[in-house]
């Protein structure tokens, strides 16, 4: 070996050992590119157009047969009179039916005995324009609903509405990254991730609860009031975080 060759390699020994001597931590931490992830909320407001609520009419017999028949005379004028309002059939769907025994117990060892039957049928009706709402539960208690019950509200324009309360979610959270970022001394970087929450399959609802005396005799349809509808979206943001130039 010829001492130029003696030098490289004690020169790379020593190389090895210092790195060897590093702690592992320390050089991840080189490698590491800083980052900042924020979580941004945007929110739009929108008016319903469109409302959905439930028809049930009740009826008791003293046989199911009877208690049955009666009811579907019942349901059927309520169903024509909402059929000539103005809904089609598409927009009118069943909702439960039931006929069960009414019992009394009258007690000291003697058995329950059946004093008659009930009969529940209940439909569900999708309104299409809201001005139709208070004028069909007129109708419908009038021609021999005895409930009114799942009044909800939505609009047709929820899909919209949620893209733009996602585009203020994600200016939110960049404004908030900014100032994180600022205060800490850097600035954005490269954009990395965008996440948000999987669309709902359902479109945007109110529930309201439909609350009415059964007195049919009124100068002015029932009030239906919608209000607003609140469409909320969050988003996760990731960036790289610069030194400042």
């Amino acid at each position: 070996m010829f001492p130029s060759d003696f030098v490289r390699v004690s020169v790379l020994s020593v190389l090895g050992l210092t790195l060897a001597s590093i702690p592992m931590a320390a050089q991840q931490a080189t490698s590491i590119v800083p980052q900042v992830v924020t979580i941004g909320r945007g929110e739009v407001e929108l008016k319903p157009d469109r409302v959905r609520l439930e028809f049930s009419v009740e009826t008791r017999a003293a046989t199911a047969a009877a208690a049955a028949a009666e009811n579907g005379r019942r349901q059927r004028a309520v169903l024509d009179t909402i059929q000539r309002i103005g809904l089609a059939p598409e927009q009118i769907q069943s909702a439960s039916l039931q006929v069960t025994p009414e019992m009394t117990y009258p007690g000291q060892g003697q058995p329950p005995k059946v004093t008659g039957y009930f009969a529940r049928n209940s439909v569900r009706v999708e309104v299409l324009k809201l001005e139709q709402a208070g004028v069909l539960i007129d109708a419908a208690l009038a021609k021999g609903a005895t409930g009114i019950a799942g009044l909800q509200f939505y609009s047709s324009k929820a899909a919209e509405a949620r893209r733009d309360a996602l585009a203020k979610a994600v200016v939110a959270a960049k404004l908030d990254a900014e100032a994180m970022a600022r205060a800490a001394g850097y600035q954005l970087g490269l954009l990395l991730e965008i996440s948000g929450a999987a669309p709902s399959d359902f479109p945007v609802m109110m529930s309201v609860d439909a609350v009415r005396s059964t007195r049919l005799a009124m100068a002015a349809p029932t009030p239906v009031v919608p209000g607003e509808l609140k469409v909320t979206e969050t988003v996760t943001v990731r960036w790289t975080v610069v030194e400042k130039k």
